[in-house]
């Protein structure tokens, strides 16, 4: 178990600081995505948006045999995204369409917890 120091237990990353966190940002290629709004609907973040619809009517199932066009990252900004880069989207993905852009990667106290510079899906038990 790792030591951590008073001042690490005390500093918190600000979110929305470049310097102090780095956010996940994800590539969609267009020639793979199908639009079918899977990515959009399983995002724990619920940062993946398109330009066709929203949200809701992709959960709702409002759109259901539409095209929900390609989605991409929704910035908050300068950069700034919800994305944990959890890859969720790409596992979930059937054509597979998403790769990672940039990690997550939060500063401080939260530093030792960032995941390898590859990610692979989950093992089958």
């Amino acid at each position: 178990m790792q030591k951590l120091s008073l001042l690490d237990r005390l500093r918190i990353p600000t979110y929305d600081n470049m310097m102090q966190m780095q956010t996940g940002d994800l590539i969609f290629d267009e020639m793979k995505c199908r639009q079918c709004g899977i990515c959009v609907k399983i995002c724990p973040g619920g940062c993946l948006v398109t330009n066709s619809v929203t949200k809701m009517d992709i959960m709702s199932g409002k759109e259901k045999g539409t095209k929900s066009g390609v989605p991409h990252v929704d910035t908050l900004k300068s950069g700034i995204t919800l994305c944990i880069a959890c890859y969720d989207c790409g596992a979930v993905c059937p054509h597979k369409a998403i790769s990672i852009k940039r990690n997550f990667n939060p500063g401080y106290f939260f530093k030792r917890l960032i995941q390898t510079s590859e990610m692979r899906y989950p093992k089958n038990y």
